[in-house]
């Protein structure tokens, strides 16, 4: 459900982006989008800038973001997204 490809995009948005699941699916969208209709029901996951905390400097190895959308997806099922 999540990949690396939402990883990087959450990552390299200038604007403070957030991952959301959107009707099943993984979704980086602009954080003024999240109140907006087309995103009502959307189950927020994290914010560009809360990753970026998380994370460090050390983000930019492409195993880590493998391995840091796995620990997303996990954390996502076991909320029951």
């Amino acid at each position: 459900m999540i990949t690396e490809a939402h990883v990087r995009a959450l990552l390299n948005r200038e604007d403070d982006a957030v991952l959301v699941l959107l009707r099943g699916r993984a979704e980086v969208v602009p954080a003024p989008e999240v109140d907006s209709e087309r995103c009502r029901g959307a189950m927020t996951v994290m914010s560009g800038r809360e990753l970026r905390e998380r994370l460090g400097s050390d983000r930019s190895a492409p195993g880590d973001l493998k391995a840091v959308a796995a620990t997303l997806d996990a954390m996502v099922t076991e909320q029951g997204g």
